[in-house]
């Protein structure tokens, strides 16, 4: 039993070295081998003009299969290059551009199995507004006996400048805001919130209003 003993607990050091060796020299070799996998290319858009803005959702990513050694596609998965395009010149309306193999950023020895998509790239694009929208506060609380009911609200600023499309912007009559808590608080609740939701492709200046809550008795 003690020479088993030896055998098993002996030079342990020695042994899980030898161990990580032999595992990275077999993931060495099975890296070296060809593959083709699924890699996501994140989009980037730039050049667009101040006068115009985006009006509709943007795809996140592009999706293609790519082939080469196990080293570099899994580096390239890691690395996650990004797809970039240009609008400069771009107008109000309706764009598209077809995306293919060569807008892939690749690295030298790697291709393009096939391209899963999208394969087009749709953009919705507007003139570019700005107007004053007021505020509305939002309150949330779950009402118990030792809670204290929302007395006076105060907002500050009262009023943000929203930019964004014309059309989005058009519709608003107000900015909502991310509701503020006030389970259980007795005395004033203070907090800096930014917008509960805006039209897509919209942004708010400032971004955060701070809201004010004096709680009322109790009830």
């Amino acid at each position: 039993m003690s020479v088993v003993r030896g055998l098993l607990f002996e030079n342990l050091g020695l042994k899980f070295v030898a161990l990580l060796l032999s595992v990275l020299i077999y993931l060495n070799a099975r890296t070296d081998r060809p593959v083709t996998l699924a890699v996501s290319f994140p989009v980037s858009l730039r050049d667009l003009p101040d006068s115009i803005s985006i009006a509709g959702p943007v795809p996140a990513e592009v999706h293609a299969e790519i082939r080469g050694t196990g080293k570099q596609v899994i580096r390239l998965r890691l690395a996650r290059p990004t797809i970039t395009i240009s609008l400069a010149g771009v107008g109000a309306g309706h764009f598209e551009r077809s995306l293919s193999a060569a807008d892939l950023p690749l690295p030298p020895g790697l291709e393009v199995e096939r391209m899963i998509g999208p394969r087009m790239l749709v953009l919705e694009l507007d003139r570019r507004a700005r107007r004053r929208v007021p505020v509305a506060p939002r309150l949330e609380w779950a009402q118990t006996a030792a809670a204290r009911a929302p007395g006076r609200i105060a907002i500050d600023p009262t009023v943000v400048t929203v930019s964004g499309p014309a059309r989005a912007i058009a519709k608003l009559d107000s900015v909502t805001l991310a509701p503020v808590r006030v389970d259980g608080r007795r005395d004033t609740v203070r907090a800096d919130v930014g917008p509960g939701g805006l039209p897509e492709g919209c942004s708010v200046e400032p971004p955060t209003v701070r809201v004010t809550v004096v709680l009322g008795r109790s009830r």
